[in-house]
């Protein structure tokens, strides 16, 4: 779990933020997969990196290579380099915008991302990727997750469903628009084409992940993210109706030993500069 300061976090955030990482941990094999071949000394380069886990576990595996995580939260950086130091693992965390990449050109070996390039209110897509063209050396790598829509990802597949019943119509933002709008790179073609990627390769990537409560999903879904707001918003009884309806939503993933098995699907695309 991780542990995160007490001055700006709290305690079930603190449970959310392993929960996430439990969910977006099953992405790790297959984003580094694609980095296999590269040489020692290689420059890899994680955008919208947050607390770092994936360039860490990168690090664990290929200590030989230089690894920078960017974002622009200065305290999930602070996270980050604090369990860089804990594990003994070399990673540059930099505070800096996908927009503009404070890297030289043909400087970067390969880009990664961890569904970072594609949260709401982050860059543009279409400028994120021709700053990641800029920084990649000829053949260089890119390797990135995303969501596809709303029902991929069972952190807005379950809570916005619970929700739907509970709040009354139109109290629920039309994040359906925002979420598409968040996740159009998932039609390929123009913004990595135009920046001047080649080989670009999209594939579904399907995987579960175990939660061992039903009070370690809450904390994730009710108490993180875009929908805490929504869910805060219920008075008592409304949120013991939630709570019902989220319960019994996800009794088909119930295991015999008490914790639940979700699916996850994500969209894997690869790219050469």
């Amino acid at each position: 779990m991780f542990k995160q300061k007490e001055t700006y976090v709290t305690s079930a955030e603190n449970d959310a933020f392993a929960n996430i990482m439990r969910l977006l941990a099953g992405l790790t094999d297959p984003l580094l997969g694609s980095l296999a071949s590269l040489p020692a000394g290689a420059h890899v380069v994680q955008l919208g990196c947050g607390t770092g886990e994936l360039s860490l576990a990168l690090a664990r595996r290929r200590p030989d290579l230089r690894i920078s995580a960017i974002d622009i939260d200065s305290a999930a950086l602070d996270e980050g380099r604090a369990h860089a130091v804990q594990d003994d693992l070399t990673v540059d965390f930099r505070e800096m915008s996908m927009a503009a990449l404070d890297f030289a050109d043909d400087s970067v070996d390969a880009i990664l991302s961890r569904m970072g390039l594609f949260l709401p209110g982050t860059a543009p897509f279409d400028v994120s990727a021709r700053e990641t063209a800029r920084v990649l050396r000829a053949d260089g790598i890119l390797s990135i997750a995303l969501w596809a829509n709303l029902a991929d990802s069972p952190y807005t597949a379950i809570g916005i469903s619970v929700l739907r019943k509970i709040l009354p119509e139109g109290a629920l933002p039309d994040m359906e628009s925002s979420f598409a709008e968040a996740a159009r790179p998932a039609l390929l073609g123009s913004p990595l084409a135009d920046a001047g990627f080649r080989d670009i390769v999209a594939s579904g990537f399907d995987w579960e992940t175990e939660y061992p409560s039903f009070e370690s999903w809450w904390a994730f879904d009710a108490q993180f993210g875009p929908l805490k707001a929504l869910f805060d918003s219920l008075d008592e009884n409304e949120t013991i109706a939630a709570r019902k309806l989220m319960a019994d939503g996800m009794s088909a993933f119930l295991t015999e030993s008490g914790s639940y098995r979700l699916p996850a699907r994500a969209r894997m695309i690869t790219a050469r500069r």
